[in-house]
Parts: structure tokens; sequence; C-alpha cells
């Protein structure tokens, strides 16, 4: 009994020591890092400037692959499978972690339990706006016209479960109004929809939309953040129309694969809040309507944990399920 014991503690150890050694010279090459949306989305364009910035402090390239699919299921579910040494990371979204447990019948992962949340990165201010041909000027506009014609004005969203869909779903419940869902693959088809006239309304990241609002291709009405972006200051917050809405699940952080050793989690997370911090990252990041969202991993987590919570019992409430 006693030498099986020792046997277990010596095993034990040299666990130990390998992982402290391995997280010592971490990183000695370049590190993956995996986004589950096309090039040019939001989640791309924060990825590619934090990993060079990252790169920097760690002493490695960090190298942005662009693998999507299913919303993002597919690179995420690549990262639950991928090996816990920190080579191999996923710049994450709210759509594949809080809200697919909610929208798909099966996830091939759990969100909480394959994961180890690294850091957050960034909160995506979000814009609604209202096509040229539409005739709806302001929110004020938008809730009084859907009531004179209910279900007759349509919305564009980036996909079904998407933030772009959600965050107006919300709006309709707490305004008691009804809109019809045009659901898109992506949000490039769904801006071109609402300049095109196709769908009266959309909502997208305000750093996507915001220069179609200058040319005035689109009509904005609301940023749904309880405080005016400085970037668009004319433009209505929900504290301004006296909506208390829950905050958009639309941020984006870096996650890992499960049981990522402790001392590899730490040099990732200083090296991305020594990103956040950098004066290029922070003006870029103001120039593109991005928020701060800055914290622990645990912080992170906690936060995708509540939005999982929120979003998902609005999905139930109104039947918004991928078949």
């Amino acid at each position: 009994m006693m030498k099986r014991l020792i046997h277990t503690a010596v095993l034990v150890c040299a666990a130990a020591f390998g992982c402290a050694a391995q997280a010592q010279g971490y990183p000695d090459r370049p590190i993956r890092m995996l986004v589950g949306q096309s090039p040019g989305s939001a989640t791309d364009v924060v990825a590619r400037m934090l990993a060079a910035k990252m790169g920097e402090s760690l002493g490695q390239s960090i190298v942005v692959e662009n693998r999507a699919g299913a919303g993002g299921v597919v690179a995420a579910t690549s990262m639950a499978h991928a090996a816990p040494d920190g080579y191999y990371i996923l710049m994450t979204t709210a759509s594949q972690t809080s809200l697919a447990p909610s929208l798909m019948k099966e996830v091939p992962y759990d969100p909480f339990k394959d994961f180890t949340y690294i850091a957050p990165a960034t909160d995506v201010a979000m814009l609604l706006v209202a096509s040229p041909g539409s005739g709806i000027k302001t929110f004020q506009d938008m809730i009084a016209k859907a009531k004179a014609a209910p279900g007759k004005i349509n919305f564009g969203s980036s996909g079904l479960g998407s933030a772009s869909q959600l965050s107006l779903e919300m709006v309709t419940q707490l305004t008691n109004i009804q809109l019809a869902h045009v659901p898109y693959k992506g949000s490039a088809p769904a801006i071109t929809s609402v300049v095109a006239n196709e769908t009266s309304l959309h909502v997208n990241a305000l750093g996507n939309l915001m220069p179609l609002a200058k040319a005035d291709k689109v009509v904005p009405l609301a940023v749904l953040t309880d405080q005016r972006n400085p970037q668009m200051p004319d433009v209505p917050s929900l504290t301004d129309l006296k909506l208390k809405m829950p905050r958009v699940p639309a941020w984006i952080g870096l996650i890992g694969p499960a049981n990522l050793p402790p001392a590899i989690v730490t040099r990732l997370a200083d090296a991305m809040h020594k990103a956040q911090a950098d004066p290029d990252i922070k003006q870029k990041f103001t120039d593109l309507g991005l928020l701060a969202f800055e914290g622990s991993g645990a912080d992170f987590k906690q936060r995708a944990q509540e939005d999982g919570k929120v979003w998902g019992k609005l999905m139930r409430d109104r039947g918004i399920k991928a078949e």
C-alpha cells in the first residue's frame, strides 16, 4: 500500500514538474489563433490586431486562422479537442459559447467544461439602423410603424440566434411590437439587404455600420448600450430611450482547451492585457466603436455564463431554435 502511494506521489510530482517546465519555456514556437468567423468580420479584425501585439509581448508570432462554419461551432469544436499546450487558442464570441447550447439541438462540447477562459478582449457596441427607403427616421418611428402594422416590417440579421437577431428580438419584446425576421448567412449579405431596401431594419457592430450611416446609406436609430458612443454622439442610447435591456451578447474573448496550465494562462492573459493597454490598440478600438471589456478569465467565464442564462431564456421564450 505504501509503495503504491509513493508511486502515485512520484507520478503526480513528475506531471506537475513537466507542466511547470513546459510553461516556463512557453512559448518556444509560433501560436495559432483560431477564429470561427470569416475574414473581415469584427472578430477577425479584433483577433488580428490583438494577435500582433500579443506576439510582441510573448516573443513569438501568433498566426490567425479563419475556420468559419455553423456560427463558429466548427472552430469551437476543434478547440475543445485540442492539446492543452497553449499553441492553439480561439478568439471566441458569445455565439460559440453562451448561445450555442440554447440555439442548437446538439452542441459537440460543453462551453463551460471543455474550455479554459483566458481573458476577455472587447465588447462590441451594436447599432440599430433602418433602410433609407423605409420611412423610419427615429426609434420612435420604428415603434409607431410596427404597432400600426404588426409583423409587416421586417429586419435582417446575420444569422439565426446571432447577436444581430437576439438584440432586436429583445427590443421587440420590451416594446411589445412584432417584426418579421429574415436571417442571412453572415453580416455582409444582411448589411447589403438593408442598404438595398430589401429589409427595413438591421442590427450589427457599430464599426460595420458607422461608415454607411455617415454616408446616409442607412439611418441610425439607436446604439444598444446604456451610454452614447463617442463615434456617433448624436445617436440615442438605451438610457435616452428609457429602455432597460440586458447587455447584448456581442463580446469577443480568448479561450483555450480545458486543463490549460495556469502558468500558460497567465502568460497569455498578461499579453492580452498589455495589448489592450497599448495606445494604438485603444485608439483603433475607439475608432471602431468597440468597448472596454477587461478582467480575469474568471470574470470572463462568469459573463459568458450569465449571458447564456439571460439570452438562452429569450430564445426559449421566442422559439428561436436551429432545425
